[in-house]
């Protein structure tokens, strides 16, 4: 078969799939108008079958290492390592998983300064667990990425512990609202809690990296960072200028023996979903199906950690098929792909007058 032929082919397959499949891999969940207000006493009702993610995975659960190689437990060894997000879903696994890792110091950063702790004590007795013995250091700083004081904090106080070696900005929002319907404010929190925060403490930990001739620099971004879909223009806004932002950066440090690595996961079963933010900056305050059903965090941070290990520096994890087959699509058949976006971004309309 002639090249074009196979070509033609492939788009074709994929096309019939992608049809087959009404999500593509993007489920975009109708935004319902009913606004959730905030308060310090008020219970939000979860899906009936969707608890928090939190709740359903005790604090006391240990964590499985069966995946963790001992060549990539090594590259972690003896490091000093900031993590932020730490207190749940995606950025607790990594942390508990870095624990078997035997670093010399992990730091731990989120806005919940209990949830942290108890992080901490997790992480701690997993070591201890393991049998190792290399005095591993936990410290948690509290801190808000949405506050530019508060990074700036977190910077200055993490390298008052030490130099940092690996950088993991893993802290993060996601957003639930056409672009209409989204006040600029909300854009620019996305961007402050999703970007700019991250570009703040890497411009203050960098500099020490570059002195010790070594060092890295982790971004944990999304799949719709590399596919933009309906209802989540502040939050695929804030996923390509990270998906930029680290491609340039790449090959800046280099030669200062800095990898710069962008992780792009599909659904995690996750609270992501839970403390989305609407148009109007309130609580979307709801666990997606999506988000519910999807993969594991502590699998997804062992994949992490090991193919950062590998040296790969731009690669996606937990993404179902059609959602692989999309990121093909964008480039063998945009059309085709713009096409299946908009009849989303039309249903979705649909669905949300119907809950009005």
């Amino acid at each position: 078969m002639a090249p074009y032929g196979q070509y033609h082919l492939l788009v074709s397959l994929l096309c019939s799939l992608l049809q087959l499949h009404p999500t593509l891999g993007f489920q975009t969940i109708p935004v319902t108008l009913a606004r959730v207000k905030s308060s310090s006493t008020q219970t939000i009702s979860l899906h009936p079958s969707s608890k928090s993610y939190s709740h359903r995975n005790k604090m006391g659960a240990l964590f499985s290492t069966q995946s963790i190689s001992e060549t990539t437990k090594s590259e972690y060894t003896n490091k000093s390592i900031l993590l932020t997000g730490a207190s749940r879903g995606l950025g607790r696994s990594l942390a508990r998983a870095l624990s078997y890792c035997n670093p010399s110091l992990l730091i731990l950063s989120g806005r919940d300064e209990k949830a942290l702790e108890q992080v901490k004590i997790e992480c701690l007795h997993i070591q201890n667990s393991a049998g190792n013995n290399n005095g591993m250091r936990v410290e948690c700083i509290p801190a808000d990425l949405a506050s530019k004081s508060s990074v700036e904090e977190l910077a200055t106080k993490s390298l008052q512990l030490s130099h940092i070696d690996v950088l993991i900005n893993n802290g993060g929002i996601s957003s639930r609202s056409s672009f209409v319907e989204t006040k600029l404010e909300v854009d620019e929190l996305l961007m402050q809690v999703n970007f700019f925060s991250g570009v703040a403490l890497a411009k203050r930990v960098v500099p020490g990296m570059i002195a010790s001739n070594g060092g890295r620099i982790v971004w944990i971004s999304s799949v719709q960072g590399k596919v933009g879909t309906p209802f989540r223009t502040s939050y695929a806004a804030s996923k390509f200028a990270v998906q930029g932002y680290t491609e340039a950066l790449r090959s800046e440090l280099a030669s200062s023996n800095i990898s710069v690595h962008v992780v792009s996961p599909g659904y995690i079963r996750t609270n992501l979903s839970l403390s989305a933010v609407m148009g109007d900056g309130g609580g979307y305050g709801k666990m997606d199906d999506t988000t519910a059903n999807g993969a594991d965090p502590d699998e997804v941070a062992n994949e992490i950690l090991t193919s950062i290990a590998q040296n790969k520096t731009d690669f996606v994890v937990a993404a179902t098929f059609s959602a692989k087959a999309a990121l093909l699509l964008k480039f063998l058949a945009p059309g085709f792909l713009e096409k299946q976006l908009v009849k989303r971004f039309e249903k979705g309309k649909v669905e949300m007058k119907k809950e009005s």
